[in-house]
């Protein structure tokens, strides 16, 4: 990743987050926007692309559309209330459906660069 300066890296990131946070601002569903993220993460991280790449979408863009504290909030109003088995589903079903749009996201871009590696 030092092919590529800090302040480089740093304007890449902020470029990628802008439409990250916008999209997971349209989505208004913490799941979803987590699930898509890590879907796309694994298309990224399959596609093996370039460390310019990787700061745009995966720090910026991904990392800007994903939320970890959004889903640790609904979780812990979830047991504060008292819906402990709501809140379990809720933190099981979500580390599951992200590791599987993860596996399934990488799977894809390993697909993709095999049919086009020029990418």
């Amino acid at each position: 990743m030092k092919d590529i300066s800090v302040s480089n890296q740093v304007l890449l990131v902020c470029i990628g987050a802008i439409p990250g946070a916008l999209l997971r601002y349209q989505l208004n569903n913490y799941f979803f926007a987590n699930i898509l993220g890590v879907f796309l993460l694994g298309i990224i991280f399959g596609l093996k692309l370039n460390s310019r790449s990787y700061f745009f979408w995966i720090v910026g863009f991904c990392g800007s559309l994903t939320t970890f504290s959004g889903w640790m909030v609904d979780a812990f109003e979830l047991i504060n209330g008292g819906f402990l088995l709501r809140a379990s589903v809720l933190i099981g079903s979500t580390l599951l459906a992200g590791f599987l749009s993860l596996t399934l996201g990488f799977l894809l871009g390993k697909t993709i660069k095999q049919l086009f590696p020029s990418l």
